[in-house]
């Protein structure tokens, strides 16, 4: 017995033996030994089916398909030909792959250009392969374009027009309208670049790399032909009449707006963009306006930390300032000191100084007439708001918000004008380069 070494004179139960004593067949006892016994191992894989010739496989397929033809009572015709009966079908699968073969059952309706079938599978593989955007500048429509771009669409084609006569323009594949539109969308709606991608049948990287070459050359175009200091005689043809009674010599209106922005990792940036006004880390900036809405002037993106007088001083804009004008804005711009001589500011009044901080009557009349004005410089910021891209945080890792807020600031100057059903503010004489023709921009849109 394995395992065990038995004496001679040893004794065993006949329960443990299957024959109730050691026979030939069953020698050892196997039963009731106290625990349980071992299962037995297979004896190996099993052997491979034996594998038949493919040619003689199909010529059997071939023919039971035949003999299933010819002995089929009613045919339908499609195409020209004839379809086997699901009942017939079966015969023809083969094992392995479990599909039905329609060349090998003779049929050549799949091969039929005139067949349904053929037609369905050849447009399935025509949308597959098929490169054209799902968005192109060349279907939108004035709505659509409204939507996407923030521009009616003689605006759009116009500015298109102008930007491609410029040189040194990104060489890519996709359209140059496309590629404005690609660019605009991603300033208007926010959209991100794999979206975008998706759009226009682009990958991720190329749409991003779009947007970031096309930024510095719109931003640049911006400058030079859009976001400009008219003359005295042009603002004073522009005019408002609502300025015209209280306020006939004002040149332009001023505010400081912000825009939140990611919490630098850095400390001394998280504390110089720490806003006590907004309590989020901002970018700040300046924005002039003429009467009329036209974006005049933006300063460079300063720390939410800096005070409305500081950016002022250091923007640059007190240049542009001369003799006679007047500048309106809100109470925090105290620039009384650093304003160029013969330049009159115009804020609200303050209550110190008064007694029990009631202001004269005289005082808050003025201080209305001074805000029923003043109130469309908050439009104008609203409108540049309206673009999504500074609406929403901003990145930390993103290093031209500078030419992003001018690019939309130029684009907020191709919308219609701000003040509506002002016959002085139709026209306007522009002083850009004679190579661009910017009457256009000034001019109503229905």
């Amino acid at each position: 017995m394995p395992g065990y070494l038995l004496f001679t004179q040893a004794i065993i139960c006949s329960i443990h033996f299957q024959d109730e004593k050691p026979s030939k067949n069953n020698p050892y006892p196997s039963l009731h030994m106290g625990y349980k016994p071992h299962k037995q191992l297979s004896s190996g894989r099993h052997a491979p089916r034996l594998r038949r010739d493919l040619k003689l496989q199909e010529q059997e397929s071939v023919s039971v398909s035949e003999h299933a033809v010819h002995e089929m009572p009613h045919a339908s015709p499609v195409c020209g030909e004839t379809i086997l009966p699901a009942s017939l079908a079966t015969t023809c699968k083969d094992a392995s792959v479990q599909w039905y073969d329609f060349s090998t059952a003779d049929h050549t309706y799949a091969t039929n250009p005139s067949c349904p079938m053929k037609s369905q599978v050849k447009a399935t593989q025509t949308r597959q392969t098929d490169t054209s955007p799902e968005l192109s500048a060349s279907d939108m429509g004035d709505d659509t374009s409204k939507f996407y771009t923030g521009l009616s669409v003689h605006v759009f084609w116009a500015l298109v027009k102008c930007l491609s006569i410029l040189p040194n323009l990104p060489t890519f594949k996709m359209k140059l309208c496309n590629q404005l539109l690609l660019v605009l969308m991603r300033l208007r709606l926010g959209l991100f670049f794999f979206d975008l991608g998706t759009r226009f049948k682009v990958s991720q990287s190329t749409a991003c790399q779009i947007f970031r070459e096309w930024i510095p050359i719109l931003a640049r175009f911006m400058r030079e032909h859009l976001i400009f200091w008219p003359s005295r005689d042009t603002l004073q043809r522009i005019r408002p009449r609502c300025f015209l009674e209280h306020y006939p010599r004002a040149t332009c209106i001023i505010d400081c707006t912000e825009m939140f922005v990611q919490r630098p990792r850095n400390l001394k940036q998280r504390a110089q963009t720490y806003s006590n006004y907004k309590h989020h880390n901002t970018f700040k900036l300046l924005y002039c306006i003429a009467p009329n809405g036209f974006v005049m002037y933006l300063s460079k993106l300063f720390g939410g930390r800096a005070s409305d007088k500081f950016i002022t001083q250091s923007s640059g804009i007190l240049q542009h300032l001369q003799p006679g004008d007047e500048v309106l804005a809100d109470k925090g711009f105290t620039i009384d000191d650093i304003l160029p001589p013969g330049v009159k500011l115009s804020i609200p009044a303050f209550t110190t100084g008064n007694k029990d901080h009631i202001l004269p009557e005289e005082e808050v009349t003025r201080t209305r007439r001074l805000a029923n004005v003043r109130i469309h410089v908050e439009r104008a910021i609203r409108r540049l708001k309206c673009y999504k891209i500074l609406s929403t945080v901003i990145p930390g890792r993103v290093m031209n918000v500078d030419n992003i807020v001018t690019v939309c600031a130029g684009l907020c100057n191709l919308q219609p004008l701000l003040i509506q059903g002002e016959p002085e503010t139709e026209e306007m004489i522009t002083e850009s380069d004679d190579d661009f023709e910017d009457e256009w921009l000034f001019e109503d849109e229905d």
